[in-house]
């Protein structure tokens, strides 16, 4: 079963990766959308810059610009008034020394308070032509501007900041009030006369020094880019190292993905890169540990720690194949431990584990590293000795006997010798596979143990004894597959009451489909389930099966009955009663419907056992039924401890009952203590009316048998013809 976890868990990662691989596919890259990223932040961050720079040198240009041309107009205006009152001739040298000594002034022209040009003089450095007169919309706005707070008008544009043109009105004022010594200016009466004698207009154009300061700026938007070029650089840098740490991840978790526990991580600089790295780290050491205890709990039996029976199967399959190719001889022992079930009744299944792995334990010192030793199953243990002749096989396993023998398991003040039987075959050619040599070194641990017990017996066998041993491993197959895929059949045949004729109860009988689509009787493959252990899990089939049945059929006929035959495997489960409790529960069947079979050599076999599933079963509100009564030996002493409900008389007393005397006196005898005890008599292998009849005289008081009805597919109820004499006198009138 962890063998299985282990595959599904596994094809859980290739599933995982396969998806992981598809996700990939369609998602970006962390690393480089954050590369990208840092790159496009930049590159926003730069322009935004060199955007500021630039406009923002305009702004401070042409701002720079405006308090150079209103400070040039205030002094223009004072150095031109002189000449709207005379023809100064110094006032004119002075107005032209003041021009030539600003480039930036290209032209002052003066006008009349018509708008008329008065005369104009331009700087030596630029040649213009005359200027225009203003035009009357100007010469209004001007006009206002006299005497105002701001006495100047503007032309400029923020594209070319450079360049400006100014118009200003030149007036004189004076005062109106008389009395010098009396004045006061902030009298409202005191007020003063404004005259408008001109105006003054001046065109500036910055254009060098302009120039110059642009030129400036580009150097340091230049340098800027500079700047933000290697800053970025660096900082993509610097990114790409800090995230290196995560593409790191990348390949260490795809080959964890992929189930590489030994995948080594590189070590990160950064806490929160370390954290994660450490948590991988700790996670594939887990994964790695648990993988270890999944390995070893696949390959090992957890009570004792030695290979388990498929681990074992592993290395005996390989070692039939180093036999073929080396042509050497190798060696399989089958340990199997004498009267082990004493120790679990005596002192518990506990007492009975701690002396499974001590003896374990004496196996592996015995064997050391000569072989592999496993645990097959309860109380067996398998021995596996590559590379052996016979006499070193007797040898070591004459030691494991001895070793065994000295073995004392001491348990509640109570002393266990440990002995047990050992069969032994020898591998030394291809022409059996592990199957077959598994059923050798049982049948001579069988053999060993019905020869007296605590010794060791070497298979051996003649060529029809080794066909016979071939056709039981190859039922063997044939019945798994009849298990694991539900391919039994079941048939019914009647029981019927003799004093009536009508049908009591049906027995339930296993059939097995070969490969031609023929049925199989039981007697031919039973025996081989017994011997290679598929009884228990035929019984499981067996009960679920036919309580299945027996509700469907009882839909159409209510008082329906089955009687089930269960091998002493199901006998000794300590869960029979619950397992037909839970069938009985979950298909809604009454328990009174129910007969349970078990054969009288069987059950004085495990009387113990046989004794307690009994009771449990009759608890439960199930009947049962002792098979093939008669036939042990001080058969009628066990019915005293076996409390049964019906006693199945052997064939081997019906078959000449009409011509034998003992036979009669024999059924007569049962009949009659069956009904002392309580107890129905059953009679198998009735073939004729006249063997019916006479059962019915002998006080038997139920028959089975082909002349009541062979098994069929369904169960039917039918009606025997009883004599009117014999159903006159009823189970009670029997022969003198």
């Amino acid at each position: 079963m962890t063998f299985d976890y282990l595959q599904r868990f596994s094809q859980k990662v290739r599933d995982y990766i396969a998806r992981r691989a598809a996700a990939r596919r369609g998602k970006r890259a962390l690393v480089r959308e954050i590369l990208s990223l840092q790159i496009m932040i930049t590159a926003v961050i730069g322009g935004l810059a060199v955007a500021a720079l630039y406009w923002g040198g305009q702004w401070v240009l042409q701002d720079n610009y405006s308090r150079w041309a209103l400070q040039w107009t205030e002094d223009l205006n004072e150095l031109g008034a002189p000449l709207y009152l005379s023809n100064d001739a110094d006032a004119l040298l002075r107005l032209e020394s003041f021009i030539g000594k600003y480039s930036e002034i290209e032209r002052v022209t003066y006008y009349k308070n018509d708008g008329d040009v008065l005369f104009s003089i331009s700087n030596l450095e630029h040649q213009q032509q005359a200027p225009p007169n203003l035009s009357r919309t100007m010469l209004q706005n001007v006009s206002d501007l006299a005497g105002g707070d701001t006495p100047y008008v503007m032309k400029s544009s923020l594209v070319n900041a450079r360049a400006f043109t100014i118009l200003a009105p030149v007036w004189t004022e004076s005062i109106t009030g008389d009395g010098l010594f009396e004045f006061d200016p902030e009298s409202p009466a005191e007020t003063s006369a404004i005259d408008l004698i001109g105006f003054v207009g001046l065109e500036l154009d910055f254009m060098l020094f302009h120039d110059r300061l642009l030129k400036n700026i580009k150097i340091a938007i230049s340098v800027l880019l500079l700047v933000l070029l290697v800053s970025g650089i660096i900082g993509r840098a610097t990114l790409r190292k800090a995230l290196s740490s995560i593409s790191d991840l990348q390949e260490p978790i795809s080959e964890l993905a992929k189930g590489n526990l030994t995948v080594q991580f590189k070590p990160a600089e950064h806490r929160e890169i370390s954290e994660i790295v450490e948590a991988l780290e700790t996670t594939a050491t887990a994964l790695g540990e648990r993988d270890a205890r999944l390995l070893r709990l696949a390959n090992h039996d957890v009570l004792t720690g030695l290979f388990n029976r498929r681990r074992f199967v592993e290395e005996l399959k390989k070692e039939v194949d180093n036999v073929s190719v080396n042509e050497k001889s190798s060696a399989l022992m089958f340990v199997d431990l004498d009267q082990f079930k004493y120790v679990n009744d005596t002192c518990g299944h506990p007492a009975g584990d701690r002396m499974l792995r001590k003896v374990a334990d004496q196996l592996i010192r015995t064997v050391g590293d000569q072989g592999h030793v496993a645990r097959f199953g309860g109380d067996e243990f398998a021995v596996l000795i590559p590379g052996t002749s016979k006499t070193k096989a007797r040898t070591l396993a004459e030691s494991i006997l001895e070793d065994m023998r000295r073995l004392a398991h001491i348990e509640n003040d109570n002393v266990f010798h440990v002995h047990c039987s050992i069969g032994i075959t020898m591998i030394d050619s291809s022409r059996f596979d592990h199957d077959d040599l598994i059923a050798q070194v049982d049948i001579a641990c069988r053999e060993a143990k019905a020869s007296g017990r605590n010794r060791l017996q070497f298979f051996s066998m003649s060529e029809r004894e080794a066909e016979k041993m071939v056709a039981d491993v190859g039922w063997m197959s044939k019945l798994r597959e009849a298990i694991d895929n539900n391919a039994f059949i079941l048939r019914y045949q009647p029981i019927v009451d003799i004093a009536t004729g009508e049908t009591t109860h049906h027995e339930v009988l296993l059939r097995m489909r070969a490969s031609d689509g023929k049925l199989v009787a039981p007697d031919a493959f039973l025996p081989a389930a017994v011997r290679f252990g598929l009884m228990a899990e035929i019984d499981t089939w067996m009960i679920e099966n036919a309580i299945s049945a027996l509700a469907a059929y009882r839909e159409e006929q209510p008082g329906l009955r089955f009687s089930i035959n269960l091998s002493v495997n199901a006998f000794e489960s300590e869960n029979l009663a619950a397992f037909v409790r839970t069938q009985l529960t979950k298909h809604d069947v009454p328990a009174e419907s129910i007969v349970f079979e078990i054969t009288e050599s069987l059950a004085v076999r495990h009387l113990k056992h046989v004794e307690q599933q009994i009771s449990s079963l009759r608890r439960v509100g199930c009947q049962l039924a002792l098979d093939d009564f008669g036939t042990g030996y001080s058969s009628f002493s066990h019915l005293k401890r076996l409390s049964v409900d019906y006693i199945k008389i052997d064939g081997c007393f019906i078959r000449e009952l009409v011509t034998s005397p003992v036979d009669q006196k024999m059924v007569r005898m049962i009949a009659e203590i069956g009904r002392e005890a309580g107890m129905k008599t059953v009679a198998e292998y009735v073939q004729s009316h006249a063997v019916f009849e006479l059962l019915g005289k002998l006080g038997v008081e139920l028959a089975q048998g082909y002349y009541i009805g062979r098994p069929s597919a369904a169960p039917t109820r039918r009606s025997m013809p009883v004599a009117i004499d014999t159903h006159r006198r009823g189970p009670r009138a029997l022969p003198g």
